[in-house]
Formats: structure tokens, sequence, C-alpha cells
């Protein structure tokens, strides 16, 4: 049985193609899809490579571009660090020639206040001052005077040597310098190089320390009690003190600026000082020879400072028995000294002692003032110096001196007592201090044997036979 579908299809009119046709038709087809996948797979390929080389291209040129950038940081910063570098260099450099030039001008600067300083004192001592006939001492008229750098007046001859002292400014300024640095170092200097300390101390202590280590030494700041002075300016006087006092004021150092002029600034000054010691320490109150202690003080320094180195020798170095009523320690002091000069000058103690001639008729001032009535100032002040650091001991030892530096006169004298006094009277003149120091420090003293007399005074001090006993 026939499908009727097919039936149909066999009665529409079919075209019939020819194998070629179909062939050619297929070949046709096949030819131009296979040279279009070629083309396009070439065109790929290509445009893959050209996508590699660009990319390829790229990644080097940013490579390159990195590697520049780096090589332009590294050269920017080792330049960088070149100009910091150059920078710190130069700012070093700056700085230590900054330094440099600093401590040049501290040191110029240093010299220059040193200087400045002598000189403004000296200007201001050495000026064209009043007539001499306004001065205490006698008329010179006509004539002006000059000071030395202490207040003192002076001769031409003096003056002469002051201006050879000024030629010696820097050796003085070196000097400076050494005792800044023992200041700096006192305790180690004070225990430990204490011989350093004593050497440089009996070469002199420069004059523009002298106010600051005359207190060190004194050690002055144990003593200090604040407010005390200005509280006893409040504090009444008594009379008869107070009269002692006005009437000493005019008897010490008369020939010097600073304390010539009646009620002047130098003689309030020590007024004051004087007046205020006498209400603190009743016991003593005031004796004749304190003036002198205290007005050389004064030269280096104010009236509280005067006030508290005064109250440190009454302590510290046992002055207050000197004037203590009866001066019970002033005896003990001659006995030593005998004791001393016999030992040490012995033809001056036999000379002594044949002649009557006793150590209160011309040691007493010696002790009591430590020789401030007695000396020119450049001299005493170099005394100071030593007595501050080494203490009493250094009294005897420059006792010693006087008397041995005029021994030969003494004993040439013709006319006994008389003669022996007016040799005390002018030993102390024309000082050659270095030879004077050396003769000093010459004596084999020990504070031990100081104190070793000391005690032996006081067993035979009311025994009338002993040999020393009876010349006091």
């Amino acid at each position: 049985m026939k499908n009727s579908s097919f039936g149909k299809e066999k009665d529409v009119p079919m075209k019939v193609r020819n194998e070629s046709d179909i062939s050619d038709e297929v070949e046709l087809d096949l030819g131009e899809d296979n040279k279009n996948s070629s083309d396009d797979d070439s065109e790929k390929s290509k445009n893959q490579k050209n996508n590699k080389e660009n990319k390829q291209d790229e990644n080097s040129d940013t490579s390159k571009e990195e590697e520049k950038d780096n090589e332009n940081k590294i050269k920017e910063n080792k330049e960088n660090k070149e100009k910091k570098e150059e920078k710190e260099n130069k700012e070093e450099k700056v700085e230590k020639e900054e330094k440099i030039e600093t401590e040049e001008n501290d040191k110029k600067k240093k010299e220059d206040i040193l200087i400045n300083s002598i000189k403004n004192k000296e200007n201001a001592t050495s000026q064209k001052i009043q007539m001499a006939e306004e001065i205490n001492f006698g008329a010179i008229p006509d004539q002006l005077i000059t000071t030395d750098e202490y207040g003192f007046i002076i001769d031409k001859n003096q003056e002469n040597n002051k201006k050879d002292k000024e030629s010696e400014l820097l050796k003085i300024n070196a000097r400076i310098e050494k005792w800044n640095y023992m200041i700096e170092h006192y305790e180690e200097f004070k225990t430990k190089k204490f011989d350093k300390l004593k050497s440089r101390t009996r070469k002199g202590i420069p004059d523009s320390l002298r106010s600051y280590i005359w207190q060190l030494f004194a050690e002055t700041k144990k003593y200090y009690e604040e407010n005390i002075f200005k509280k006893l300016d409040s504090e009444q006087i008594k009379e008869d003190l107070e009269t002692v006092i006005i009437k000493d004021l005019d008897r010490t150092y008369p020939n010097c600026q600073l304390f010539k002029d009646k009620y002047g600034n130098g003689q309030r000054k020590l007024y004051k000082v004087l007046s205020n010691y006498s209400k603190y320490n009743k016991s003593t109150g005031y004796v004749q020879g304190m003036g002198f202690i205290a007005a050389v003080f004064l030269t280096y320094m104010d009236e509280e400072s005067t006030f508290f180195m005064l109250h440190s020798l009454m302590k510290k170095y046992k002055l207050e028995g000197f004037y203590l009523p009866g001066f019970p320690e002033l005896k003990k002091t001659f006995y030593i000294l005998l004791n001393l000069e016999k030992k040490f000058v012995p033809k001056v103690y036999e000379l002594f002692k044949k002649e009557g001639m006793m150590p209160s008729m011309y040691a007493s001032e010696w002790f009591i003032c430590l020789f401030s009535r007695n000396l020119d100032f450049h001299t005493l002040v170099r005394i100071y110096d030593v007595f501050l650091l080494e203490e009493y001991k250094v009294i005897y030892r420059f006792c010693l001196a006087f008397l041995k530096s005029k021994e030969n006169e003494f004993l040439k004298g013709k006319d006994g007592l008389a003669s022996i006094m007016q040799t005390i009277n002018h030993c102390m003149e024309n000082v050659d201090i270095d030879n004077l120091f050396k003769m000093a420090f010459g004596f084999s003293i020990s504070r031990k044997d100081l104190d070793k007399l000391g005690k032996e005074y006081e067993k035979v001090k009311n025994d009338p036979k002993n040999e020393f006993i009876k010349q006091l």
C-alpha cells in the first residue's frame, strides 16, 4: 500500500540538479570558507603577535621607565645625601668657627675685663683729688697727689713702679685662669692637692679674686646668718662703745682715699661694721685693732661680707681670745713666741732678754691687729692670703722673719733699749716681700709644735721662776 504523502511528493515536479553543479557548488563553497578561515587565522595570529609585541614593547617601555625612575631616584637620593652632608659639614664648620671665635672672644673678654678693671681701679684711685692740705697729715702746697691701686698715697718713684707692674697683666691673667680652675675644684685642692693650693697662695692671690677666695678660705658660709646684719642696724649701741669707735675712725688708714674723709663713705661703712659687731658679739664688744682688720676687708668687699669675715676670725682663727677682757690668749701667744725666738733667732732673743725688751712692748699690735697697723698694704694683703689659708701659724712665722731681717741692726745698736725700739718701729718699712716670704717659710714650725707649747704654757703660767714667764 502506498503512502499518500509519498504519492503527493511524486506528483510535484522537482528540478533535477547535476552532480557537477552540486560538486561545483560544494567545491566553491568549501574553497571560499577555507580562504576566509585562513585569512582570519592569519590575521588573528598576526594580531596576537602584534599584541604580544606591543605588550612586550609596552612592558619593555614600562620597565625602562621604571628603571629610569629608579635611576633618577637613586641619583636624586645621592644628590640629596650629598647636599645634606655638605650642609652638615658646612654647619659643623660654621659651628666650629663660631665656637673658636666664641672662645677667643671669651678669652679676650676676660683679658679686657681684667685690664679694664685694673685700669678703672687705678684711674679711680689715681685721679687728681683734693688739694693735699685737705688731707689730715700735712699740706703739700700747689701739689696734687695720686694713689696706688689700693687707694694709698704714693710718691713719684712708687708711681713708676706701678707702671712697671702694668706690663705683667698677661702674666696675672694666666694666674687668674689657674685660680679659676682651683676654685671650680676647690674641695679636691683643699684635700688631695693642698700643697699645690698652698704653693700658689704663697705666690699671691690675684687681686681681682681676693674677695671671693678670702671668704672661701675663712669659710664665712658656716657663720652666715640671714638678715642678722640688717637687724643689728636697728639695735641701739652702747654710748661708750660708740664714742670709742667714732674716735678710732679717723685713726684708721688716714692716708687711704677710702677712709680719709671724716664721716665719708668709707668711714660710714667701717662704723656700721664695727658697731654692728660690737652689738652682735657682746663678749668682745669693740676693741682697738678690730678697725684696721675690718678696713682691710672693706677694701675688697661690702659691709655684710666684712662683718662675717671678722666673725670668722674670732671663731675659726680664735682671735676672740685677744679681744676678751684681760686678753687671755695674748700671754700664751707671747710665751710661744719667746720659745720660737730662742730657737730660731737666739741672738736677738738674748739681746731682748738682757735689755728687758718684753713681747708686750713690740708684739701686741702684731697679734691683735695682724700687722695691719704696721705694714704697707701690698705686703699686708699677701700675708693675709697665707694667713687665711694656713691660719695662725703664719703670724709666728712673720714675727720671726721681721726680727731675723733686722738682726744685724739690733745687734749693732749702741743705745740699748732705745736702739731696739727704734729698729722695731722701722722693721716693717721698705720690706723686700720676696725675701721676707722666703725667710718666713724657711722656719721649720708645725702646728703640733705650737699646740705643744700652748699646753706647756697652761702648766707653767703661774710659775714665776720659769725663764719665759719672767719675760711676760
